[in-house]
């Protein structure tokens, strides 16, 4: 397959999935609408604050705890997830994650959530590598717990990247980590 059927088919799998907003005449659809849509969304804030500054703690909350995550070096069951991701990010001096385009679909107690993410990793100001700049595509699975909302699954594509992905090492690799489906 060519780099542009590659392209090609990425794009042809990318979904625009929202869902519309109630009658504007049911006030209460509509409120718990708008507030299911900012509860949602704040999911989103919070984990890229948690990644960037590397608190896990916080990065767990947006998950629901029988989370599966497809990533793009691992996949597997949250905790082991996301100590490996914890692991890997501590090869960088900094990373950023900014959340763009986001479409958001509800249907009761059940959520699906398309992200578009640019995540900056910087290297150190001395590091002989180049920062590594990631295009990603987040397609979560939500649930409803309680008032609040949980990714229940999550599914990760790389769509392009600057920088070396994987970032090399000298010796080997921490990440993905040996035993470790990728």
């Amino acid at each position: 397959m060519t780099q542009e059927d590659i392209r090609n088919e990425k794009r042809r799998s990318m979904k625009f999935r929202e869902c519309s907003a109630p009658p504007i005449h049911d006030h209460e659809a509509t409120v718990r609408w708008l507030r299911d849509r900012e509860v949602i969304k704040n999911l989103y804030r919070r984990y890229a604050y948690g990644v960037d500054s590397i608190d896990f703690d916080l990065v767990r909350t947006v998950f629901h705890p029988d989370c599966v995550c497809v990533g793009t070096a691992e996949k597997g069951q949250l905790d082991e997830y996301l100590d490996g991701m914890e692991e890997a990010l501590h090869a960088w001096d900094a990373s950023m994650h900014f959340v763009g385009n986001q479409y958001v679909e509800i249907d009761g107690d059940q959520g699906f959530v398309e992200s578009w993410v640019v995540g900056y990793h910087m290297e150190a100001d001395d590091s002989p590598l180049e920062h590594l700049v990631l295009g990603l595509r987040y397609q979560d699975d939500l649930v409803r717990v309680g008032d609040d909302w949980k990714i229940i699954r999550r599914e990760t594509s790389k769509q392009w990247h600057t920088g070396h992905f994987p970032r090399p090492f000298i010796g080997p690799a921490p990440y993905p980590r040996t035993g470790r489906e990728s």
